[in-house]
């Protein structure tokens, strides 16, 4: 075997992983705010994550960055992501529908390109373009002509989710410059730090950081999610998306992850979360797909 395909092995099984857990965090994360407010699953989530890194880092399996040029965009990216992201998605999610936050969010790779090509001087193929342009429409299908979708939504809703855009946006580029000088173990590890150290600040500031602890642990329910959260979507997950962001384009790994992501959880709301199914879910899927496949094409080319 060589190392292109040892690599290229490697982004396929990182892409699958990324599909499965963060497909299903939606379905998980509603069981989850059953017993728990938002920001207590989120310290939990990313407080689990700090914890695995904590250890293999004890254990000196892992590294953390030190040097200055390798802190510079590490940093960024923790901070983007899910420090900053968080603060925008959550509140805004809250107050727009959830048809109307995913349309919003479907467009994070559409930002990444924009980004890619004003600042980072990276080049648009047109295949890229149009696997985009497909995925968005397959999202676009899926949300428009759902008999759950309104339009709603607050005006500061509309501007805290274009925030979570622009931030997702800026993460793919600050992870990808990132892996230049560190391995995508590094940076998931300094991300789960910064995250669980953000998130425990603020529910010990509000009062309920031992609370999380206490209602996590007496549900079983809970206690599951939350570890389904932390290890598979904050851990796993982010791994395996600054493992193939920095040897990717930006705007073709994040464009994959995030249809692949929205295959997976349309797919299990319609099984687990008895959410509607119709002739759009179909055409939605089949546009998606096409997207994954015409960006994928693209990268490798």
């Amino acid at each position: 075997m060589t190392e292109k395909t040892g690599e290229t092995i490697r982004i396929y099984i990182a892409f699958i992983t990324i599909a499965v857990f963060w497909g299903l965090s939606f379905y998980a994360t509603i069981i989850a705010l059953r017993k728990l407010s938002t920001f207590q699953v989120l310290q939990m989530r990313w407080g689990i994550s700090a914890v695995i890194f904590l250890i293999l880092i004890a254990v000196r399996k892992v590294r953390l960055p030190h040097r200055p040029a390798e802190l510079k965009y590490a940093v960024l990216a923790g901070l983007l992501q899910p420090c900053v992201y968080s603060m925008f998605e959550t509140p805004g999610i809250g107050l727009t529908s959830s048809s109307e936050s995913s349309l919003f969010i479907a467009t994070i790779p559409c930002m990444t390109l924009i980004f890619g090509i004003l600042f980072f001087h990276r080049k648009a193929r047109p295949l890229l373009l149009l696997g985009i342009t497909a995925a968005f429409g397959g999202v676009l299908i899926n949300t428009l002509f759902s008999p759950s979708f309104s339009a709603g939504g607050k005006l500061t809703g509309y501007f805290l989710l274009t925030g979570a855009v622009i931030t997702g946006g800026l993460f793919s580029h600050a992870s990808s410059r990132a892996s230049e000088t560190c391995s995508s173990m590094q940076i998931t590890a300094l991300m789960s730090l910064m995250a669980g150290g953000f998130f425990s600040a603020i529910n010990a500031l509000k009062g309920d950081f031992l609370q999380s602890i206490r209602l996590t642990f007496s549900d079983s329910p809970t206690l599951a999610a939350v570890l389904f959260l932390g290890v598979g979507c904050s851990c796993l997950c982010y791994l395996g998306f600054n493992y193939v962001i920095g040897r990717m384009n930006p705007a073709a790994a994040s464009n994959i992850s995030a249809s692949l992501t929205t295959t997976v959880g349309v797919v299990s709301g319609i099984l687990f979360a008895g959410d509607p199914f119709g002739w759009f879910t179909l055409a939605a899927l089949g546009l998606t797909i096409c997207g994954v496949l015409l960006s994928s094409r693209a990268s490798t080319s």
